[in-house]
């Protein structure tokens, strides 16, 4: 029923806690042809900072696919394997501003039929750190 409200080329963020923590996954990329973003394993307090992280990351995923805007050459299969966030980004997909920051580099690893968010190569700590830190980077808010 959910889904027949659903507007279409609308893209959505759900959450589940389990044992391991916050999982997120977005839902409505694969209308385009996309894999859909998830992340697991998050510390709750993550979550909303990772929700809006998904939105973005989906929005440019989406623009790339129609043939506007961050991946105009990609066909509706091929995504990056990379990402590189700008402020704008945010005040596009979130329309709101944005820290004192210039840009993050998001690798997007494939794991089976989806892809999630993960360091760039040159990063070298334990993922829960960068998770928390891109976190607080792109949305100071989310220190608490």
């Amino acid at each position: 029923m959910a889904q027949e409200r659903r507007s279409r080329g609308e893209v959505t963020i759900a959450g589940r806690e389990d044992a391991d923590g916050l999982a997120l996954v977005t839902r409505g990329l694969s209308a385009r042809g996309l894999p859909e973003l998830t992340v697991t394993g998050l510390p709750p307090y993550l979550g909303r900072a990772w929700a809006r992280l998904l939105a973005v990351l989906a929005h440019r995923l989406a623009a790339g696919a129609a043939g506007a805007g961050a991946f105009p050459r990609a066909a509706s299969s091929e995504v990056p394997a990379q990402v590189t966030i700008v402020p704008d980004d945010l005040r596009a997909a979130l329309n709101e501003p944005s820290g004192d920051w210039r840009q993050v580099t998001v690798l997007l690893v494939r794991d089976g039929d989806r892809l999630v968010p993960s360091p760039p190569a040159d990063f070298d700590g334990p993922l829960d750190r960068w998770r928390a830190d891109l976190a607080t980077l792109l949305f100071p808010s989310a220190r608490s």
